[in-house]
């Protein structure tokens, strides 16, 4: 049986990724089901998520697609849920995302 205690720390172990404030691009789809896509800032990727700086929040659950590099032939997109939106400052919210496998 696995100590909680090794589980976080095993969590936390990896590896994490700066973006230094790099600019995304946000894909959703809003209440009306029509596509919506903006800009955001990526803060933190780690292998299992991203934080992401938005100007507005999402409900937990809701689907993301996070495009990285959104100008150059280096463009990756990911998909995840969002599992936490919390406002830091008006119209400024950090947005928690589990990457979702797409295989």
């Amino acid at each position: 049986m696995v100590d909680i205690t090794e589980e976080i720390d095993e969590r936390r172990s990896s590896l994490r990724v700066d973006m230094e404030a790099e600019r995304i691009t946000l894909a959703w789809i809003d209440q009306n089901n029509q596509e919506q896509v903006d800009d955001g800032i990526c803060i933190d990727l780690s292998r299992r998520g991203v934080l992401v700086e938005y100007k507005q929040g999402f409900k937990v659950g809701e689907l993301l697609a996070i495009t990285f590099n959104p100008d150059n032939d280096k463009k990756h997109t990911v998909k995840g849920q969002v599992c936490r939106s919390t406002s830091g400052q008006p119209k400024s919210y950090h947005i928690a995302v589990q990457l979702i496998s797409t295989e």
